[in-house]
């Protein structure tokens, strides 16, 4: 991802959320006495992830590079799980590092592609988790898509969960691709904006949050693995997947405005707030959200207590890094430097 167009867009910053939080810390959500082992867990995920994503360079950037979201990812992976296995760390970072490159593609930022490809693109990634080959001539990020998918389905058909939860993995993803094409068709003008509640709930599926809890679920979710385990936790899922997007759209709405992107600040701006009022009102409506999610996670049968913790814990890290810096332009050195600095 080397094109000067998309060096433009990961430059985007936003002002306004800075100068409201400035002295937020990125790892905020991570308590400092988890902060080293989190850092450790994370670093280590880097090096097997890394080897994964390498030969998808039109669709995933390096480490190294401004634009990756490899070591965040990885990151997020372990102050998500910080007990796991190594490679459970790895597969679950590199999964978000993928999923990130989808959002590339339905966004147009890796390339661009007509609506009818995007469809297509995503029944492809369905067809995949069920264990059939990519059937496509495709090439550049829309073709390296499809093959570093098959090459982590791969993976994750090893663990030892996925049979039972690769259905919900594949109805999550065609959710997520109808969403992407309807937020699409709002960029391109082809629909009218939605209201502020039609587009959260549109976004709680197009942040993918519920995609990589059904993955989760399968790599490091309770066993032996139940097929009911996905609805025992569908309040919490759609209440941390609400509270995601609103504390992304936080931080990337600028981004969004050079997209034609509706956001939740965007629209309460075109209802007449100004740019400040819209992010605390979303803020408001975040901190509404988090209350009823964390209620409901106490509320979670003991089985799938492990389950409701992993997702306070994601929910909390993302939220307090979206309110000190995007997720690219971390790059491997610094998650070297930040484990130095928390070693024990």
């Amino acid at each position: 991802m080397s094109d000067p167009a998309l060096s433009g867009y990961f430059s985007i910053s936003n002002d306004v959320v800075d100068r409201l939080l400035r002295g937020s810390h990125q790892l905020a959500g991570v308590p400092e006495e988890d902060r080293s082992g989190v850092l450790r867990a994370a670093l280590e995920a880097v090096q097997e992830a890394a080897e994964l994503v390498r030969p998808y360079p039109h669709l995933l950037a390096d480490g190294d590079s401004s634009a990756s979201r490899l070591a965040f990812s990885c990151l997020s992976a372990a102050a998500t799980f910080p007990q796991a296995r190594p490679d459970q760390i790895a597969d679950l970072g590199t999964l978000i590092v993928i999923l990130f490159g989808f959002d590339d593609i339905a966004d147009n930022i890796a390339g661009q592609w007509s609506h009818h490809d995007i469809a297509a693109f995503f029944e492809q990634l369905c067809l995949i988790v069920s264990g059939e080959p990519p059937q496509t001539s495709a090439e550049g990020a829309l073709g390296q898509g499809l093959h570093v998918w098959q090459a982590w389905c791969d993976r994750f058909r090893g663990h030892e969960g996925a049979a039972v939860h690769a259905s919900t993995l594949r109805e999550q993803l065609e959710l997520a691709g109808a969403a992407m094409i309807r937020e699409r068709r709002w960029a391109a003008g082809e629909e009218p904006w939605p209201s502020y509640e039609e587009y959260v709930a549109n976004g709680s599926l197009t942040i993918l949050y519920p995609t990589w809890w059904a993955a989760a679920l399968a790599i490091y979710g309770p066993a032996p693995a139940a097929a009911e385990h996905w609805g025992s936790t569908a309040r919490i899922t759609g209440l941390g997947a609400a509270c995601m997007r609103l504390v992304n759209d936080v931080r990337t709405f600028e981004r969004e405005k050079s997209e034609g992107k509706p956001s939740s600040v965007l629209i309460l701006e075109r209802q007449g707030m100004t740019t400040e009022a819209a992010v605390q009102r979303v803020f408001a409506h975040y901190a509404e959200l988090n209350a009823a999610f964390l209620a409901a996670i106490g509320e979670l049968p003991s089985p799938l207590a492990g389950v409701g913790e992993g997702q306070r814990k994601n929910v909390a890290f993302n939220g307090g890094w979206y309110m000190a810096r995007d997720t690219h332009a971390y790059t491997v050195q610094e998650l070297v430097r930040d484990a130095d600095t928390y070693a024990d």
